[in-house]
């Protein structure tokens, strides 16, 4: 399967010639990597892909993407053939755009299992191709448009980008849209843990929903308080002074979104506060 698409950016900085060339060569290679990657979730790992630079235009450029499908993923081109490849990447950029540069609120896949039902944070619901999810959700893909598309199109005089073939637009971008391609992968739960500990209270936040800011003698990180009676004596005036400690019951979970492992941490209980030696309001 042999597919012949262009890259092209529109704006005033395009149409004057000020794309550097570092940058261009960027999103070059950032596009190439895009489509093997995209190419090998939808037929497989075992699917080899390679894009050659075909030729240059003013504001854009067009590649051939070559596709070589070995051992059993062969037969996917019986029911994955190259236009519905391509209908698959337009579902992937719409889909970004529809989730908004957040995790969706829910995904089911359909009974066909072929399609998903996707829900954002806004209420609304899509159906896309299942392949399109996996593109949409795929480390490789995604670090791929944050530089062909949300970094590219954050520079100044760069209006959209767009992918075409011979016969549509394959996906296409504005400048305010581009802020949506970014890692919307759900998170993942690995552990889940509640330990006592003494904190040392660095900002406290009086804002609800708000995140204080704590110390555990060796790092500084932000943390939801759960315990509403403490916070209740918080809003009637309780005083924190500099030095002051939270003995506290903490949950510290851990999630993973794609490769990355990070540590969401929430009080759920100040089981005491004791003050600085020096009681000196933080607050005047």
């Amino acid at each position: 399967m042999e597919l012949h698409l262009s890259l092209k950016y529109s704006g005033p900085a395009v149409e004057a010639g000020q794309m550097d060339v570092y940058e261009a060569a960027a999103n070059m290679i950032a596009f190439s990597d895009f489509m093997v990657a995209a190419a090998k979730e939808t037929y497989g790992e075992s699917a080899s892909a390679q894009a050659n630079v075909a030729g240059y235009g003013k504001g854009s450029f067009v590649t051939d993407l070559v596709i070589n499908v070995l051992g059993p993923a062969a037969t996917l081109f019986s029911t994955i053939g190259p236009d519905q490849f391509l209908a698959v990447l337009k579902d992937a950029f719409e889909l970004w755009k529809f989730l908004k540069g957040e995790p969706p609120k829910s995904v089911h896949v359909l009974d066909n299992g072929q399609y998903a039902e996707v829900h954002n944070n806004n209420g609304q619901v899509t159906q896309v191709h299942i392949d399109s999810v996996k593109i949409v959700f795929n480390e490789k893909t995604t670090e791929a448009v944050e530089q062909f598309v949300k970094k590219s199109l954050s520079r100044e005089g760069m209006d959209s980008v767009e992918i075409k073939d011979e016969k549509m637009v394959v996906g296409h971008a504005s400048q305010i849209e581009s802020n949506y391609f970014v890692t919307v992968r759900p998170e993942e739960k690995i552990t889940d843990n509640e330990i006592e500990m003494a904190l040392v209270i660095e900002a406290p936040v009086f804002k609800e929903d708000n995140k204080w800011r704590f110390s555990d003698g060796q790092n500084s990180f932000h943390a939801d308080i759960e315990d509403r009676e403490f916070l209740t004596r918080v809003d009637s005036g309780e005083q924190f002074g500099k030095g002051d400690i939270l003995i506290v019951r903490l949950r510290i979970t851990q999630v993973r979104s794609g490769m990355k492992i990070s540590a969401q941490r929430s009080v759920i209980t100040v089981i005491e506060h004791r003050h600085g030696q020096k009681q000196d309001n933080l607050f005047t």
